[in-house]
């Protein structure tokens, strides 16, 4: 059982979650503009963050599991998760009321009160009606996705507006719209993974409601979308004071990635076809992060 509650709570998604709060911590710390006292968090804060985070993301897959084991029969096969929904919605409880307390040990401001709360609700609403509607659920999930770097800086006590215009906040706002466009790409190709078992159930996910087509369309968009804030990322070399090897790490891991995924998006036919695309997308998020902390480690 304790492998099933491993795959339940996908260890590979909330990796890219932990490295994201250690590769921001890295940058905070060795970014001149982030040397301030006010603007450093604690380590053991830091750790209680992280660790509310993934307590978090990991419940709102067990409570997505206990609403899908039967779109899962269909989708996934003998592949699904085997864990009966009675222990899937006390892993559920368990875990989100573990962050919970976790998360009051370090919230500096009412805003982080709110952030969790609002976040299991969010990712109960989803699990529950919104993921089968067309859009709205991937929408939820892709800003939920892009608010991990907004919530490191909330912790910190300091006012966003101070530091406006500095290369290494301005680079956290820009992870978050690359979670953001990404993770609309991946969520609506998974939606085209899915559409068996989604239809099976009644569901109206995008590919179900506007057609395979329609919701390729729109997975390329977001796709070119994170293509162009690469770009300009890469533009702003001078201003980001970029190293060659940051460039070539993005290059390689981030935006080949990306390209790949748009020819396989715009060939593909096959289940197959949209599982390598989003594996693909997932990839690219660990050259992000990868690109990232490199140009940290090379301040």
């Amino acid at each position: 059982m304790l492998l099933q509650i491993i795959k339940a709570i996908r260890p590979v998604n909330l990796l890219v979650i932990t490295l994201t709060f250690y590769v921001l911590h890295t940058l905070g710390i060795n970014s001149q503009a982030f040397t301030l006292e006010s603007l450093q968090i604690s380590s053991m804060s830091l750790k209680f963050l992280t660790i509310s985070t993934l307590l978090i993301a990991a419940a709102g897959y067990l409570i997505n599991d206990y609403y899908d084991k039967e779109t899962d029969f269909i989708n996934k096969g003998h592949k699904r998760n085997l864990l009966s929904k009675q222990v899937l919605l006390s892993g559920y409880s368990i875990l989100n009321i573990t962050a919970l307390v976790l998360s009051y040990t370090f919230a500096l401001s009412n805003s982080m009160f709110l952030i969790f709360p609002s976040s299991i609700f969010l990712l109960w609403l989803y699990s529950f009606k919104l993921k089968g509607l067309p859009f709205i659920g991937n929408f939820i999930v892709a800003t939920l996705s892009a608010t991990v770097p907004i919530i490191y800086l909330s912790v910190q006590d300091i006012s966003i507006d101070r530091f406006t215009h500095t290369p290494p906040l301005d680079l956290i706002i820009t992870l978050s719209f690359l979670a953001l466009f990404s993770t609309l790409a991946r969520e609506l190709v998974k939606d085209i993974e899915d559409i068996q078992g989604d239809k099976a159930q009644g569901l109206k996910t995008t590919p179900i409601l506007w057609g395979i087509k329609t919701a390729k369309i729109w997975a390329l968009i977001f796709l070119l979308c994170t293509l162009f804030i690469l770009g300009l990322l890469i533009a702003g070399i001078t201003y980001f004071d970029f190293k060659i090897i940051s460039l070539v790490i993005v290059t390689i891991f981030g935006i080949l990635p990306l390209l790949l995924c748009v020819a396989k998006l715009y060939q593909g036919v096959e289940k197959t076809h949209y599982k390598q695309a989003g594996n693909l997308i997932k990839s690219s998020m660990f050259g992000f992060l990868l690109f990232i902390y490199i140009h940290a480690i090379m301040l």
